[in-house]
């Protein structure tokens, strides 16, 4: 069935025609009738509330001396004065404890609301005019009496819907005569108009059926009766088989020149052949010289990745030995307390000895110095041989505490020197080589040290913050040493770029140190500087800032 009626459209473009301009009439006056039963509805509708608002106010207005002075009587007249307004249903005056004291159906005066809708208003406290039901059928409307802005009773109206509901169909009912009226005349006018266009094709199709026989001598004369597209059609069909003649008696002329060319490629081909073999043996060679040529070149790539490598590990080891000299210095001051005392225990010792004042007390107290002392030295002989440990496994540690035991490590140069350390760190766990990143620590503090120690007077502070964002640490380390001069600070990083005097500085500590953060730890290391304010006071100095993803 369903191929029927798909054979039935598409064989025929006059059929095709008249059911699509039929059906595009039908199509477009349903739209029309359809968005104009809407608008009447909906103005009916709005008609319907306006004249229920007007009649409730009204009442209202009429009401409010009868409903005041209890006059049941004159309420009751004013309600049957309205029985024969147009679609009404019901009209009712409630006094203010929602009792019926007037209605259309007398029957009802006296009695309370038990309705759902009645409930679920007055349950609401609201005191305002409502629709409480629209639709189709009725539209009930509640409206408050209102006396010197104090609500004495209520106003309620219920319209039916029948004259609108008639006038809604008899538009339905025109609408259809039009939606009728468009199919007939769609109909015909696309009847004619097809069958005008379909007569000429019908003409060119047989002209077309004559061609593909064999029959190339016929040609149309729908042109001359027609200028639209048809008539054009009609004279390029007929070029066109002006031009398949023409171009049959010149392929005769190309099919003889063909059979010609043909014989001379075959020569040709047999040539190629034997230049494919030469060229085959030549790409073999130019393979082979490539294959050599690309395997001196690895070897030359390995050698230079290999010689880069031992660059960065003789930099390391340079940046390694010069905070070795930092270490070692500060093992230098470590210990020469820790000496001094012992030293001062042993010649009390032998002071007392040799005058024979040596008791057991004097005895026990400068040995429990010379233990406490060589026990300090001892640990600090751990923490400097820990620092020079070298990491072969990465591991989970607290940055915290490797900022502690660095701290730890170079606390008495930066003691010495007056410079305070103020710290702002939590507890939060990296992954990676924790000897590297003690390293990293000690050649910014270092720096660090170095400049606080140029400035001739003042407070010298070192701030290190740590903090989490997100899915990364990051540490700031900042000075108060008025910061590094702006055309040099985008070169600190830059391996052998010192300011130091050259017997002071290497110029390696700074490079290494973003070697490693960025190489070791997938990070990145970078300085600014910034003008802040402690306790009150504004300084300027250097931020180091690093950045780990955890």
């Amino acid at each position: 069935m369903i191929n029927k009626i798909k054979d039935f459209f598409t064989t025929s473009i006059k059929r095709r025609l008249i059911v699509t301009i039929t059906f595009a009439h039908v199509f477009l006056m349903s739209i029309f009738v359809y968005d104009l039963i809407n608008k009447q509805k909906n103005f009916l509708k709005k008609q319907s509330i306006e004249q229920i608002k007007s009649l409730s106010n009204m009442i209202e207005r009429n009401s409010i001396s009868w409903v005041l002075s209890n006059d049941f009587l004159g309420l009751e007249e004013l309600i049957s004065s309205i029985s024969k307004y147009p679609n009404l249903e019901y009209a009712m005056i409630l006094n203010k404890e929602e009792k019926v004291i007037a209605h259309s159906q007398k029957d009802l005066v006296n009695f309370y609301l038990s309705d759902d809708v009645s409930l679920n208003f007055f349950k609401s406290k609201k005191i305002e005019s409502s629709i409480l039901v629209q639709n189709d059928s009725i539209i009930d409307y509640i409206s408050p009496i209102i006396m010197e802005k104090q609500h004495i009773g209520w106003v309620r109206i219920g319209l039916n819907q029948d004259l609108t509901f008639q006038n809604l169909k008899n538009i339905f009912q025109e609408g259809l005569f039009f939606i009728l009226l468009a199919v007939i005349i769609g109909y015909l006018f696309s009847y004619f108009l097809a069958k005008n266009i379909t007569k000429d094709l019908y003409d060119l199709i047989k002209i077309a059926t004559q061609t593909a026989t064999g029959n190339k001598k016929q040609r149309s004369k729908v042109y001359l009766s027609r200028k639209d597209e048809l008539g054009i059609l009609s004279k390029e069909i007929n070029k066109m088989l002006d031009k398949i003649e023409e171009d049959e008696k010149k392929l005769e002329i190309t099919n003889m020149q063909l059979e010609n060319d043909i014989v001379e490629l075959e020569i040709l081909d047999k040539k190629l052949t034997e230049l494919n073999q030469d060229l085959e043996k030549k790409v073999e060679e130019k393979t082979y010289e490539l294959k050599l040529l690309n395997e001196n070149l690895e070897k030359e790539i390995e050698d230079e990745v290999e010689q880069n490598r031992q660059k960065d590990n003789m930099l390391f080891q340079q940046s390694k030995m010069a905070s070795m000299g930092e270490m070692m210095e500060n093992i230098a001051h470590q210990w020469r307390q820790p000496l001094s005392f012992i030293s001062t225990s042993a010649s009390g010792i032998k002071l007392h000895k040799e005058f024979n004042t040596l008791d057991d007390e004097f005895l026990d107290e400068a040995v429990e110095n010379i233990m406490h002392s060589t026990q300090f030295l001892s640990n600090t002989i751990d923490d400097f041989r820990d620092f020079y440990k070298t990491d072969k496994v990465k591991s989970k540690f607290n940055i915290q505490e490797i900022i502690e035991k660095t701290l730890k490590l170079t606390s008495s140069r930066f003691t010495n020197r007056d410079i305070k350390v103020i710290k702002e760190i939590d507890e939060i766990f990296i992954f990676g080589f924790e000897n590297e990143l003690i390293q990293v620590f000690v050649n910014i503090l270092n720096n660090a040290r170095d400049e606080l120690e140029k400035m001739p007077n003042g407070e010298r502070f070192i701030f290190i913050t740590l903090k989490q964002e997100k899915d990364r640490v990051i540490i700031f380390i900042k000075d108060n040493a008025n910061g590094i001069d702006e055309k040099i600070i985008n070169r600190v990083f830059e391996p052998y770029f010192t300011t130091k005097a050259n017997e002071k500085g290497t110029g390696i500590g700074l490079y290494m140190s973003k070697e490693i953060i960025t190489k070791h730890f997938n990070g990145k290391i970078y300085v600014l500087n910034e003008i802040f304010t402690y306790q009150a006071k504004e300084y300027k100095g250097a931020n180091f800032v690093i950045e780990i993803p955890l």
